[in-house]
């Protein structure tokens, strides 16, 4: 019975990590983070249980370009105005520091930007910059 306890407070730790974060996290922030909770916690720990958590739907992956892989715990917004049940959001990457941040706004369609005759099936916006932190630094 121990192990199976032992998972659950791990699982939950890296689920407050990522729902108290305003922020996408990389698999070894997550470890830090939870770590307060659960120092027994490890990396390889992290990512079977990001796995399993993206599996039920709980966290979403974020991938940049000649990026690591950073995660997020799913929004809890959904767009019913559109008729769509996955909130959909875009991200803020600062080139300072390195953190990625959820843009909760959408520009619209893109298909008036795909060459005649194609057609959009779902797009990926990432901002690069400073963030406020950066930006405030640099004045």
């Amino acid at each position: 019975m121990e192990p199976r306890e032992r998972q659950t407070r791990q699982r939950d730790a890296l689920l407050q990590a990522l729902q108290g974060s305003a922020r996408a996290l990389t698999p070894a922030e997550l470890c830090a983070l939870a770590q307060q909770q659960v120092a027994t916690l490890n990396l390889s720990t992290v990512y079977r249980q990001l796995n399993a958590l993206q599996e039920l739907g709980v966290v979403t992956r974020v991938d940049l370009p000649g990026q690591s892989a950073r995660y997020e715990a799913a929004c809890v917004h959904h767009d019913h105005a559109h008729g769509d049940e996955d909130h959909h959001h875009h991200h803020f990457h600062c080139t300072r520091c390195d953190r990625v941040f959820p843009i909760h706004a959408c520009p619209g369609a893109m298909d008036e930007l795909a060459p005649p005759g194609f057609q959009v099936q779902r797009h990926d916006l990432t901002l690069h910059g400073l963030c406020a932190d950066c930006g405030s630094a640099s004045c």
